[in-house]
């Protein structure tokens, strides 16, 4: 049997599933319009934290879960007091080490660590604070896409612990996540849902925008602010192979779900179907929280 050209992106998307999940990151980044989406909402945090900090004092910003994001140029620009990323991936932290060689920066400072260790209470979080992150609190932390890591049950204290120990007044605390409330066709939380709730009756739960009332609730967010927001990004390339893998990194495969060969192959051929055959982009319903520590109701 002679094979067809849908046979052959079949084939070509069942390899892609491999690909590691590093080079799928930053397949996304390439790729997607994502990454300046981010940046443009997160100048709304600095804007704010340059409008109520002295000008004679620097920002010091923490970046939890950073990778190799390019949100890194726009915080190691802002942040003149100095900037620490923090990362459970050491891959990830040495090609940044590298950068920062390579750009000859300063005042940039790599943690390798577990987030939900590290600061998973106000002891653990003064300990980390003290030992590996410079010992003052920071004027804006930033958690993109960290989340996911993290059981959505368990945000509120880690935010919690962030707020009240980590972050000084005024600071922000500024966090991006892909929307689990979206239902609309094709983006990328429907695709997931789709099929991990036809496959293992999975769907996301990861609702940050359903995390400010769960904040506002609590008693050390009184004098709190918040601002959210939500926004569509979009992924499209002209190679199939890298269009799979971000596919296969939306679907949480290998390390969340570990569908069958029939599956990752009725996965693809609609792909093939929905998106490649239509020149569709993979779209991204995104939410965003901005949570404003304010010295006092003026600095609103």
């Amino acid at each position: 049997m002679v094979a067809t050209a849908t046979d052959e992106l079949i084939e070509i998307g069942l390899r892609a599933a491999r690909t590691p999940l590093r080079r799928q990151v930053k397949l996304w980044a390439r790729h997607a319009d994502e990454k300046p989406d981010v940046a443009a909402d997160l100048m709304a945090c600095l804007r704010w934290l340059h409008r109520v900090t002295p000008a004679d004092r620097p920002l010091r910003a923490l970046s939890i879960g950073s990778s190799e994001e390019p949100q890194f140029r726009l915080l190691s620009a802002a942040a003149g007091g100095g900037l620490w990323l923090y990362d459970a991936d050491a891959t990830a932290l040495a090609a940044v080490r590298d950068r920062i060689r390579r750009q000859m920066l300063v005042d940039i400072h790599l943690t390798h660590g577990d987030y939900s260790a590290d600061f998973s209470g106000p002891v653990a979080a003064r300990d980390a604070l003290a030992a590996r992150l410079g010992g003052a609190p920071f004027d804006l932390i930033t958690l993109h896409h960290a989340l996911y890591y993290c059981a959505a049950t368990d945000w509120p204290e880690l935010i919690s612990t962030l707020y009240s120990v980590l972050l000084r007044a005024p600071g922000a605390l500024h966090l991006a996540l892909m929307s689990a409330h979206d239902t609309r066709p094709y983006t990328t939380t429907w695709l997931y849902n789709h099929f991990a709730g036809k496959f293992f009756d999975q769907h996301n739960d990861q609702d940050l925008a359903g995390l400010e009332p769960r904040l506002a609730a609590r008693s050390e967010f009184a004098q709190a602010r918040f601002e959210s927001r939500t926004r569509t990004v979009r992924f499209l390339t002209d190679d199939f192979a890298d269009f799979m893998a971000v596919v296969w990194m939306i679907m949480l495969y290998p390390d969340g779900h570990a569908y069958t060969l029939e599956q990752r192959r009725e996965i693809t051929e609609f792909v093939i179907d929905a998106f490649w055959h239509t020149g569709r982009p993979l779209t991204q319903v995104q939410d965003y929280l901005s949570v404003f520590k304010q010295a006092d109701l003026s600095g609103k």
